[in-house]
């Protein structure tokens, strides 16, 4: 009964608000002449019961916040969440959202929830890593036995929070996100021991994650840690590692993806595109790592030179016993396209398009199929997207007489857990059809 009395709250204040929080006239600090000025509030470090930030508050996650013992975190379309910077990455800002507990973050075109870096007289400049970003916990399955998540130091966790992850229920819900932006967030606590603009561990089909972007964060844009979750409409901008990660059983399937580096950034020791792993020893644990992934747009830098003085290595790194299938997609902008290297038996790579500076495909045989699709169509990509190396206003979109406009017919070969058809059926490769810029509006470009 508590959560029905709260949704039908939040329904009364989501009609009754009358502030627009949007980015042309948001300024928490009010400097400039007629902006919209927020009162800011604290969000408690630990949530156990049910909880709605309205976008009438600038929230400010003041170190972790972790939501615990099976509560909703509710947040309005149009809210601002901002994360304070610390010391120190182990003491950096985040929320965290355990098994069993739920984020319902919900925005729209017009009025996306943001979550972004806070600056005060400490912190005047956002910058990569600034705090933690968001962690969803769930109980699907993983390929370890009860892990903890990557980048929170166990010795700070308060007495009663469980952060590990995983479980039997491939169907589990850890909530919705929907419009949102995740700005300025990643830490590492040590090597190879980092939060991520998005992190997900064990989190299951029931989820949905649809129209999310991850900006300028360090470490991964988006790092899925077994599960099953599926997502669509997922924009990785200028990550310093890699866009998309997948290790510890991943078996889910996204679908209408990009990304894309600034050279005016640094970038970490092994930055790519995409990487999976079984795990990093790359073990017979099971399940194995295999990402179903369909019409991604993969994009590093405009010149071979810029890519080589910022170490980029592979538009598609596929590893360490993981499996893929990977279809009608677009990879370009990297030294190498694709690698794959020690990876299982199960490895579907068909129907797509791969430019590289140096190497198209290090692994061997080019295309990769074993078992299902038409290896024949996978094509060395010629360019033709409308302006995706403009700074402010980039255009993933297949311009007249692209070979992206085009894309292979076997999508009935997607076998996600849960799938069901979440995978689409559409005639073009990449993120980007030739008239719907799925990121207008509620995207952002320039930082």
């Amino acid at each position: 009964m508590k959560r029905l009395i709260l949704s039908v709250a939040v329904i009364a204040l989501a009609a009754s608000a009358c502030k627009k929080n949007a980015d042309q006239n948001f300024n928490a600090r009010g400097t400039q002449a007629g902006a919209l000025v927020l009162p800011e509030k604290a969000i408690p470090g630990i949530i156990r019961e049910d909880l709605f930030l309205s976008k009438d508050t600038l929230w400010l996650l003041d170190g972790k916040v972790y939501v615990d013992d099976n509560a909703t975190l509710f947040i309005q379309e149009g809210a601002r969440i901002e994360g304070v910077k610390k010391a120190t990455n182990a003491e950096s800002s985040a929320l965290v959202i355990t098994r069993g507990s739920q984020l319902f973050a919900v925005g729209t075109p017009s009025e996306p929830i943001v979550f972004t870096a806070h600056l005060d007289a400490n912190n005047t400049v956002a910058e990569p890593g600034d705090w933690g970003g968001i962690v969803l916990l769930g109980k699907a399955t993983v390929n370890k036995s009860e892990p903890t998540i990557e980048g929170i130091d166990l010795p700070t966790i308060p007495a009663g929070v469980d952060v590990h992850y995983g479980g039997t229920d491939d169907g589990d819900k850890s909530g919705e996100l929907q419009y949102v932006r995740i700005e300025y967030a990643g830490a590492a606590i040590a090597t190879d021991n980092e939060l991520n603009g998005l992190t997900l561990g064990g989190v299951g089909c029931g989820t949905v994650l649809d129209f999310i972007e991850s900006a300028y964060g360090a470490d991964d844009a988006f790092e899925f840690f077994g599960g099953t979750v599926n997502a669509k409409h997922l924009y990785a901008l200028a990550p310093n590692d890699d866009a998309f990660d997948f290790d510890f059983g991943y078996r889910g399937s996204v679908q209408f993806a990009v990304s894309q580096l600034r050279n005016e950034l640094a970038y970490s020791a092994n930055p790519n595109g995409i990487e999976t792993d079984n795990d990093a020893t790359g073990s017979n644990d099971q399940p194995f790592t295999k990402p179903q992934l369909s019409n991604l747009t993969v994009i590093g830098l405009e010149t071979a030179a810029q890519a080589s003085a910022k170490g980029l290595l592979n538009a598609a790194l596929f590893r360490r016993n993981s499996n893929f299938n990977v279809k009608n997609s677009i990879f370009f902008g990297f030294p190498t396209g694709l690698s794959h290297t020690s990876v299982n038996t199960s490895k579907n790579f068909s129907h797509n398009l791969v430019a590289a500076f140096t190497l198209a495909v290090d692994g061997g045989g080019y295309p990769v199929v074993t078992g299902c699709g038409d290896a024949s169509t996978n094509l060395a990509f010629g360019g033709g997207l409308t302006a995706p190396f403009d700074p402010t206003a980039p255009d993933y979109r297949p311009a007249a007489g692209s070979q992206a406009l085009t894309a292979g017919t076997d999508f009935g070969c997607f076998s996600g857990i849960c799938d069901a058809g979440f995978i689409t059926s559409v005639s073009y490769r990449g993120a980007f059809d030739a008239t719907n810029n799925w990121l207008a509006g509620w995207a952002k470009y320039d930082y």
